[in-house]
């Protein structure tokens, strides 16, 4: 991807620290045939040179997944390079709900700053087969996630200064959204890739370049298809800047939701409580992310809701009886006096966990403005960009 002159401008108010780290993403030697519900009938036999559309050539494939293989093309149309996405036969909702949240953000021709910080098609097409069709979306090419970037790094975290830069470009894409009325509720570490600078674009030439000399292993498999190896991008990333993606699970703002979201490390108290939710969830999914990206390590609990529930209360503190008496399965946890039910906990402050001072103690209570119990109490997006720890 190609990051806007003016996306770079507003970012101008950080010193962006030289930092140069030498990244290669883990090889992909276990492929889209290794998954345990894999059927090469419902993939598409995408091959190396292939055109799509009339327009998009085929050069290297960069990833898979249980419904969808991903391929670095050729548009002939400018000779840019393009991310192409080619679902399954058998169509998913998070795909379907995607496209429509991609279609519908295009639609609005939004002059929001925080749309250069969220990864939106170029193009949707369809390829029609005879039992059915493949669902295909065209992206600007990304580099790796947040959580392969943090793999490679020291204690498994970013610098206090990356981390600013970062938290600052994904509230802007998530006041983008909330301002669209579109709540993403699944951010988390691997659903944030990075952005490819323009002076990065070499990166994908020298991919295409080692497939096409040197062709990855390839393997046959049932009704004439073959399985390509994916190829991983090698670069030199110094500054983070974040691009949120995957809108597979998102909804739209206007109305509320009671259905069970977020992966258990970021899900939110009112979500686990099963009360009534609303794009405040996406705050705290980005208070959970930032601690993560400074600190090297989950805030809370990841092996159950219980586990997650109490970790919240020992470093937040109980929950307030009237967010409580919100929730119809509280009495799951609590008592009616809404104390724990669960093991004692031993309480401890966000700052006692980090032992710092200046700045850190600035990070804390920005986090903090996240992590509200009650939702209406988080700060929005909009006002998190204006705290004192990122001027």
């Amino acid at each position: 991807m190609m990051i806007p002159r003016s996306a770079a401008r507003s970012l101008s108010l950080f010193k962006r620290p030289k930092v140069s780290h030498h990244i290669a993403t883990k090889a992909h030697l276990i492929e889209e045939g290794t998954l345990k519900h894999y059927n090469p009938e419902l993939y598409y036999p995408v091959h190396t040179n292939e055109l799509f559309h009339q327009r998009y050539r085929t050069c290297v494939k960069l990833g898979y997944g249980g419904y969808s293989t991903v391929w670095l093309c050729v548009d002939e149309t400018d000779n840019s390079y393009k991310a192409l996405k080619v679902g399954t036969r058998r169509v998913t909702k998070s795909m379907t709900k995607e496209v429509q949240v991609l279609e519908y953000l295009a639609s609005r021709n939004s002059a929001h700053d925080g749309r250069s910080w969220l990864r939106e098609a170029c193009d949707t097409f369809q390829i029609d087969v005879p039992d059915g069709s493949h669902t295909c979306l065209v992206y600007e090419p990304l580099g790796i996630s947040l959580l392969e970037r943090i793999d490679f790094q020291p204690g498994k975290r970013l610098e206090m200064p990356l981390v600013k830069v970062a938290t600052y470009c994904l509230l802007l894409g998530i006041d983008y959204l909330h301002s669209s009325g579109v709540i993403h509720t699944d951010i988390k570490l691997d659903n944030i890739q990075e952005a490819l600078p323009e002076e990065d674009v070499e990166v994908l030439t020298r991919l295409v370049e080692a497939e096409r000399k040197q062709p990855g292993p390839q393997k046959a498999v049932a009704n004439g298809t073959t399985i390509h190896t994916s190829r991983s991008l090698d670069y030199e990333s110094g500054v983070v800047y974040p691009i949120l993606t995957d809108l597979g699970m998102a909804v739209f703002g206007s109305a509320e939701y009671t259905h069970t979201i977020q992966a258990i490390p970021y899900r939110a108290p009112e979500v686990i409580l099963r009360m009534k939710w609303n794009e405040s969830v996406d705050i705290w999914n980005l208070g959970v992310v930032v601690w993560e990206l400074l600190c090297g390590e989950h805030l809370f609990g990841t092996d159950n809701e219980l586990d997650a529930l109490a970790s919240m209360i020992q470093y937040l503190g109980p929950p307030p009886a009237e967010f409580l008496k919100r929730s119809d399965t509280y009495l799951q946890y609590f008592d009616e006096q809404g104390n724990w039910k669960g093991t004692p906990l031993q309480p401890t402050s966000l700052k006692d966990r980090l032992k710092g001072g200046g700045d850190i103690d600035m990070f804390v209570d920005f986090v903090q403005a996240m992590l509200s119990w009650a939702p209406e109490k988080r700060l929005s997006a909009a006002a998190l960009l204006k705290h004192p720890w990122l001027q």
